[in-house]
């Protein structure tokens, strides 16, 4: 069995798949082509695939058709017609003998649906590209007459959500709308912003999906990942659902409209949150290879549309691709792109729902204070995306590793210079007036959150910038700023400690700052709480990502134990250096 690989094959291997869907995404884009292949090279004149009576038909549309498009699934009711399986006792063997060790995402597909599913010639519901066979029948006994034609009705029936439905009866109807309910109800408020209106946002993805059916599939894919990160379930249904979103959103992009459409915008986020959530190690390029298809759909939306409808979407992604640039797993594509040529949303397009006049809808009782934090957060966070970019140029940058005791210290001081000035930006952000009368304000609940985003991205940044711009940073630069530093530590702690306590549910955008602060602190009682809060935050996280930052935290603190053991100081460890040896890596640090 060792020259069996499933690499390159479009059905097992998930990266194969995925690269040929945003492949053909690059091409409607106007990007290169993907190389010539002798697949897809037929012409496909055939009927639709569940429509087809033969192997022989099927074979050939498969052959006009991207490797894993059609998919053919028998199981051990297919058999039960043969007469070698028709003794005694031989079903009963036969259904245990092909029970899966291991479940793959095609018999996962069968399981799932249960036995009174398999109905005889209908193809998988929601995904008239997959036939479940009635009947299996080798090429010596198959005739026209025994093929029966299939129910297309039941195949294209696809699950979709109403509002009036009751929750009593959703999970003995189908598990797909139980967890379209949970993404609905859960795993939407921990990707956004608190709202005004609860569950308004929800509505922008209904009704996409009912125009754009892959974006279903997507949102059943994250929502199915949540519920495996919170029972520990296998994460066979997750991943059915995402490899079925890449052959349906492939299917659907016949055009720049359709790939500049509302639908594919929307699932294209909703897979880069599902690759950042899963923290696949196999595979850890995937997000930023979505991340830059985004940028590419985001920028044709705005040359088709002449703006984009969705601001507040494309804010979103800038904070997450903001956290992969800073946790150093990222180059900041999407934000260095959309900075450099003033693309980024401003504040007053950051919140849903937007007004008649285009910008977000401010409520009566939010005027006073809203306006001021969303500048105030949107300013922090354009320093923040400058100072990420800045620390990628400095690793990037060998120079410092070769030089002699005088060019090196030219070279800090050049260093140095351009840091002041993103910290001096950063802190006279703080002394505007505007900002200055906040304290004696009562913050409505959205206002509160950006402010609370604001505040503590703003001192973890002051961190970051003293001690992770480049390895060693610390021992290469002076102490002066170590009051800076550990005041910054404490700030975030009991800010934390109070948010935690009371919203736990809404606060993974602390996880980043904690991070820092634990990382940053000489007090073991402060490195151990953060840990606590950590894992506090871990209980509500949608992925991997926080489960990692806190072992890569607990890593961070066995290294610099060691170093002071052997030397009495251990400014020198680098966290990015330990992560990387450690083998965690992080794309958001609360997702």
């Amino acid at each position: 069995m060792q020259e069996v690989t499933v690499g390159g094959s479009a059905i097992w291997d998930r990266q194969s798949v995925l690269l040929y869907s945003l492949q053909s995404a690059n091409v409607l884009l106007g990007g290169a082509s993907p190389a010539p292949s002798s697949v897809g090279s037929a012409v496909d004149d055939l009927a639709p695939f569940a429509t087809l009576l033969t192997d022989e038909d099927r074979e050939r549309k498969a052959e006009a058709s991207p490797p894993g498009t059609f998919n053919v699934i028998v199981n051990p009711d297919s058999f039960n017609h043969l007469a070698e399986y028709i003794a005694d006792g031989a079903e009963s063997k036969r259904s245990e003998a092909m029970e899966p060790r291991r479940a793959s995402i095609a018999t996962s597909l069968a399981s799932s649906l249960g036995r009174d599913s398999v109905m005889e010639g209908i193809a998988l519901a929601g995904d008239p590209n997959i036939v479940i066979l009635p009947r299996f029948e080798d090429s010596g006994r198959r005739s026209m007459r025994d093929l029966r034609a299939f129910n297309l009705d039941a195949a294209t029936t696809r699950p979709t959500i109403k509002q009036e439905d009751s929750d009593e009866g959703w999970s003995s109807r189908s598990p797909d709308l139980t967890t379209l309910r949970h993404f609905r109800d859960h795993v939407w408020k921990q990707l956004i912003p608190p709202e005004h209106e609860p569950d308004s946002s929800i509505e922008l993805l209904d009704e996409a999906a009912a125009k754009f059916p892959p974006l279903t599939r997507a949102m059943m894919a994250v929502g199915s990942l949540a519920i495996f990160q919170q029972d520990g379930k296998e994460r066979l249904d997750s991943l059915q659902h995402y490899s079925q979103t890449l052959p349906e959103l492939q299917a659907s992009l016949r055009s720049e409209e359709d790939l500049a459409s509302d639908g594919a915008f929307l699932t294209h986020f909703l897979m880069l949150i599902y690759e950042v959530a899963t923290g696949d190690l196999e595979h850890p390029d995937i997000w930023a290879r979505h991340i830059s298809t985004l940028l590419r759909i985001a920028l044709l939306r705005r040359q088709i549309f002449g703006g984009e409808r969705f601001p507040y979407v494309c804010w979103w992604i800038c904070n997450i691709d903001l956290e992969a640039l800073l946790s150093g797993t990222g180059s900041g594509r999407f934000v260095g792109y959309m900075l450099k040529n003033d693309l980024i949303p401003p504040p007053s397009f950051h919140l849903y729902p937007l007004g008649d006049d285009g910008s977000s809808v401010v409520y009566s009782e939010e005027t006073q204070a809203l306006p001021i934090v969303l500048q105030l957060d949107y300013q922090v966070t354009l320093h923040a995306i400058q100072l990420g970019l800045l620390a990628n140029e400095f690793r990037n940058d060998a120079s410092l590793e070769t030089a002699d005791v005088r060019q090196k210290a030219m070279a800090i001081k050049v260093r140095q210079s351009r840091i002041s000035e993103i910290q001096e930006g950063l802190r006279q952000l703080w002394t505007v007036p505007a900002v200055q009368s906040l304290a004696q304000m009562q913050f409505p609940l959205r206002a509160q959150r950006l402010f609370h985003h604001a505040w503590t991205m703003y001192r973890a940044c002051m961190i970051y910038s003293h001690t992770s711009m480049w390895p060693c940073q610390r021992t290469d630069t002076s102490p002066d700023f170590d009051p800076e530093i550990t005041a910054a530590a404490q700030q975030i702690l009991q800010v934390s400690q109070a948010i935690v306590s009371t919203q736990a549910k809404s606060s993974r955008f602390l996880v980043f700052p904690l991070f820092m602060a634990g990382w940053a602190s000489t007090s073991g009682n402060q490195k151990l709480l953060v840990q606590d809060l950590i894992q506090k935050l871990e209980e509500e996280s949608l992925g991997c990502n926080t489960r990692t930052t806190r072992r890569a935290l607990q890593a961070v603190y066995e290294r610099q134990n060691q170093h002071f053991m052997r030397t009495g100081q251990s400014l020198d460890v680098c966290w990015l250096d330990v992560m990387r040896e450690q083998g965690l890596t992080v794309v958001n640090f609360g997702l």
